[in-house]
Parts: structure tokens; C-alpha cells; sequence
């Protein structure tokens, strides 16, 4: 069982998450011909907005990291399980 709440589940191939510390963190579909999923800690900012704009937001957040999956270097790569 996870340690972790999934909030949305988008068909925009991502999920937003909170952890059992509250933080919360999205994980996004990436890629073209071979996928992936990265993850992204939010921080107090993005934190903020989710929780004013809920989806809106997190559909925002999540194309802007499908378009650059390093999202300034704060993306990290899902193992697969």
C-alpha cells in the first residue's frame, strides 16, 4: 500500500499526489515514441495555486512539464515498478 493519496487522476496522463508528510508532488507521462514518468515536488508557490485552482492548475502545471520533461532540473525520473 502506498504511502501516498492520489488527488487527480488525469487523462492528460498525470497524477497529483499528496505524501503522508502533506506535500504534494505531480507525476506526468513523458516522452514521444519511448514513455515515462517523472515526478515533480511542488513547491510553496505551485502548492498555493493547486490549492486555489485545483484542476485547472494541475493541467497547466502538467503540460508545462510534458513540453520540458526536466522542468529545470526539479524532475525526477519513476522507477518502474
Amino acid at each position: 500500500m502506498s504511502d501516498e493519496e492520489v488527488l487527480l487522476q488525469s487523462p492528460l496522463l498525470y497524477r497529483m499526489l499528496r505524501g503522508r508528510d502533506g506535500a504534494l508532488s505531480i507525476e506526468v507521462v513523458v516522452g514521444g515514441i519511448m514513455q515515462f514518468e517523472v515526478r515533480v515536488h511542488l513547491n510553496a508557490e505551485e502548492t498555493e495555486s493547486f490549492q486555489k485552482e485545483g484542476r485547472a492548475f494541475a493541467d497547466r502545471l502538467a503540460q508545462a512539464i510534458m513540453a520540458n520533461p526536466p522542468f529545470g532540473g526539479r524532475s525526477v525520473k519513476v522507477p518502474v515498478q
